[in-house]
């Protein structure tokens, strides 16, 4: 007998059959908790996995990436949002004003006085009703607000752009630096991977007594130098890394894969200065900007000259009003009437402040009009200096690949001599020099002439995200 303890051992001894299916049971449970429970930390497993795959970016995917996220871009679109708003607010005076009125007013007198009018005796007074106002001319302040709201609509529209430009242009030249440093890097590390074999084949030399122990130092010394640029080129390409992570609103710190070569972007056929020129003046957002700024200026001075002018309105009401009389030997009663007029406003003489409100925004309106064309001529400035970066930039990829082939050939024929004992090794060490200052170049050349087309596409208005 059990006494005070649980039912399930004499359940379990009761009969061995039963006992064993309750063991199968129980075998069974266990094994769908532990595969439940293995499906459940796979599934985050996966979908880690699928995080990491999409931090891999090509320089499109990265410029798609941050004009989807970065609130720069963010912001402009909020503003433009603002700008459509207004243009409704101005609209909104074209219609009429329709408001309901109600009052209520208690008129008392001090003393009894023999009077011919019952509306002297004193009363308790009710008004309501309905009232409409429309404004029928206001000297074109209303028309011209209106218009005013529309270029400022254009204005966030161009300023939309021009945040999109620049930044298309940022990550483009950003991360045409980060691929730059990378071949730095390499080249730095194949320069530290040669000194380090010559280093070798001049200790080798020395402990045989063929070579002076000074090789062996000249050829430490520069291998200390190749060291150095593979610390600062990694050192820069990190802080590459965290300026392209802030332009695609990444943390510094997260672990982002930007893929790509210089090499891939190809030599295009660069576009003609007259082709050019007349595109930026079409497309270019910040003469877009300038040129609307002009034209809300004089719109302010007309809206100030419609002072001048006289303001005619129309108005009609509907009214319901109910008068009671503290004496009750009248009798109160209730009016309803409807009433319908024009308003004829026009201002002679206000010391003149719309005189001067409007020749100030007239002077203002020519003073942005200068600086219109200030932006024309630096317009077409950067466009021309744009083109003739991309020209230099296409000679200079041509000499660098020419450099590089007789660099190559060089450092092959000065290690061959070397090896040989028919060369010294500050011949080699020069040769090697070379070598990497002509990699550098090429590298370099290729980094110039995407960057120009990179800034030349921004110059001219025109969003070309791949750069290709």
């Amino acid at each position: 007998m059990n006494k005070g303890g649980s039912c399930w051992p004499l359940l379990l001894r009761g009969s061995d059959g039963y006992a064993m299916k309750v063991r199968c049971v129980l075998l069974l449970l266990l094994i769908a908790l532990f595969v439940y429970s293995g499906a459940s930390y796979a599934a985050p497993g996966r979908k880690s996995q699928n995080v990491v795959a999409k931090r891999t970016f090509t320089l499109k995917q990265a410029v798609e990436r941050a004009l989807a996220t970065n609130p720069t871009i963010e912001s402009k679109i909020r503003m433009l949002e603002s700008a459509k708003m207004n243009i409704g607010v101005a609209q909104s005076y074209f219609w009429p004003r329709i408001s309901l009125v109600q009052s209520y007013n208690r008129m008392r007198n001090y003393e009894e006085v023999q009077t011919y009018s019952s509306d002297n005796l004193s009363s308790d007074n009710w008004t309501k009703g309905v009232r409409m106002q429309l404004s029928l001319f206001a000297g074109f302040a209303h028309l011209n607000n209106f218009q005013k709201s529309r270029l400022a609509l254009q204005v966030e529209e161009a300023r939309h752009k021009q945040a999109r430009l620049e930044l298309i242009s940022n990550v483009q030249l950003q991360f045409l630096r980060l691929l730059l440093i990378r071949q730095q890097l390499k080249t730095a590390q194949d320069s530290v991977a040669r000194l380090e074999t010559q280093l070798k084949s001049a200790e080798s030399y020395v402990s045989v007594d063929m070579a002076p122990y000074i090789n062996v130092l000249q050829t430490q010394t520069d291998l200390a130098k190749a060291h150095q640029e593979v610390i600062r080129c990694k050192n820069d390409l990190r802080g590459t890394q965290v300026q392209l992570n802030k332009y695609l609103s990444f943390p510094p710190e997260a672990s982002v894969q930007y893929v790509g070569n210089l090499t891939e972007y190809g030599i295009q056929d660069a576009m003609s200065e007259e082709k050019a020129v007349r595109e930026a003046v079409r497309k270019r957002p910040d003469l877009i900007i300038a040129q609307k700024s002009v034209e809300m200026a004089y719109k302010d001075m007309h809206v100030n000259m419609g002072q001048f002018l006289p303001r005619v309105d129309a108005t009609y009401d509907s009214i319901s009003q109910s008068k009671s009389f503290r004496d009750k030997s009248y009798e109160g009663y209730t009016r309803n009437y409807w009433s319908a007029g024009i308003n004829f406003t026009w201002d002679i003489f206000s010391g003149g402040q719309a005189v001067f409100q409007s020749l100030s925004d007239k002077k203002r309106a020519e003073s942005l009009k200068k600086d219109f064309e200030e932006a024309m001529n630096a317009a077409q400035a950067e466009v021309i200096s744009a083109l003739l970066d991309i020209a230099a930039a296409k000679e200079l990829i041509k000499a660098s690949k020419f450099a590089l082939t007789s660099a190559r050939e060089s450092y092959d024929m000065a290690s061959t001599r070397y090896a040989t004992q028919t060369g010294t090794i500050t011949e080699l060490l020069d040769a090697q020099v070379r070598l990497t200052q002509a990699e550098l170049d090429a590298s370099q050349a290729l980094a110039d002439y995407q960057s120009a087309r990179a800034r030349f596409y921004c110059y001219i208005g025109r969003e070309n995200v791949d750069l290709k």
